[in-house]
């Protein structure tokens, strides 16, 4: 199969396995998790292709990423006929070389997006990226500090303007926030936009997990979609998260200690569905979680410290009654 040849940059050029990373298509998913599986060896690539898409994915909006998207549908329009081509059921191939080609195009053109912007754009911005299994705490130019979960990315300028203090997130962070009332202070996201003056609170908004949320600690937050179409206000013990199938926000209450417990080193499984599981391991660990088992809609709660994803997933497979096995960082259930 062609994909065994592939390298980071021709994963991550690959309209299916976009779909993939960005959790969008359940063939793309099925197919992807399916294919790693059975190519451990390719699984190096797969995460410089997946850290590869984050990057892009934080320095560029929508609009820009659909513009060199666009791009790179017009060079296989364009080569259309011209380049030998070998008919995939819900994909668009090359042959390898040619592949290797509109993948570089699709990466450069991305590329040369951000560049442009960053010549044009006075300020300058840090992007700091924390890898699997790791936390670090980052204290901006006004003393707001931020703890960062692993695999998580905050993208943030080296000077704040005089009227606002806007930064980035992929991923989960704990912010807390210097006050400041002639500059809001505000955390973007792929979904949601909280802006606040000075306070407390947990923002959680992994790309491969469904859930985004924000939880406040302390003091006041405004939470707004990203399209600006709803907007609520928190108060202390209240979170805002996006309802999967409304996509509108909704406020409920938290437990304090267990959502901001990662900064310890702790992982909580609460009621918590396979989808759940497999995306908190994978941004802990870097490990890829499969169901083979027949149970796809079963529900797990359990509490570590500190703890190794082995141990996690003995204790998942003693209390469904299953099964594991482990090809490199592969881990599959199976019955």
């Amino acid at each position: 199969m062609k994909f065994n040849r592939y390298q980071a940059e021709d994963f991550a050029a690959e309209e299916s396995f976009i779909a993939y990373y960005l959790q969008t298509n359940e063939q793309a998913i099925a197919f992807w998790e399916n294919w790693i599986s059975l190519n451990p060896e390719k699984l190096d690539e797969i995460y410089k292709a997946e850290l590869l898409l984050g990057k892009l994915h934080l320095h560029l909006n929508e609009t820009e990423l659909n513009d060199a998207f666009g791009k790179f549908d017009n060079f296989l329009d364009d080569h259309h006929g011209t380049a030998a081509l070998e008919p995939v059921k819900s994909t668009k191939l090359f042959s390898y070389a040619k592949l290797a080609i509109a993948a570089s195009l699709l990466i450069f053109s991305l590329l040369g997006i951000y560049l442009l912007n960053q010549k044009s754009a006075p300020q300058e911005y840090i992007s700091y990226h924390n890898d699997y299994g790791k936390t670090a705490i980052i204290t901006l130019e006004d003393g707001s500090k931020i703890s960062l979960n692993s695999n998580s990315t905050l993208k943030y300028p080296q000077h704040f303007a005089n009227d606002k203090r806007e930064v980035e997130l992929e991923g989960e962070g704990f912010f807390e926030i210097s006050k400041d009332i002639d500059r809001p202070f505000t955390v973007k996201t792929n979904r949601l936009n909280t802006t606040v003056l000075g306070t407390k609170f947990n923002v959680s908004a992994y790309r491969n997990s469904a859930a985004v949320s924000i939880a406040l600690v302390e003091g006041s937050v405004t939470v707004e979609l990203s399209d600006k179409s709803q907007k609520i206000t928190l108060k202390p013990t209240e979170m805002a998260s996006v309802n999967a199938s409304s996509k509108q926000l909704e406020k409920s209450t938290f437990d304090a200690n267990k959502t901001t417990a990662w900064q310890t080193g702790a992982i909580i499984f609460e009621n918590a569905s396979f989808e759940d599981i497999a995306a908190k391991l994978y941004n802990a660990y870097g490990i890829k979680l499969i169901n083979k088992t027949s149970d796809k809609r079963w529900k797990y709660s359990g509490n570590f410290t500190k703890t190794d994803y082995i141990s996690i997933i003995q204790n998942i497979c003693f209390a469904k009654r299953i099964n594991y096995k482990i090809n490199n960082n592969i881990i599959t259930l199976v019955p």
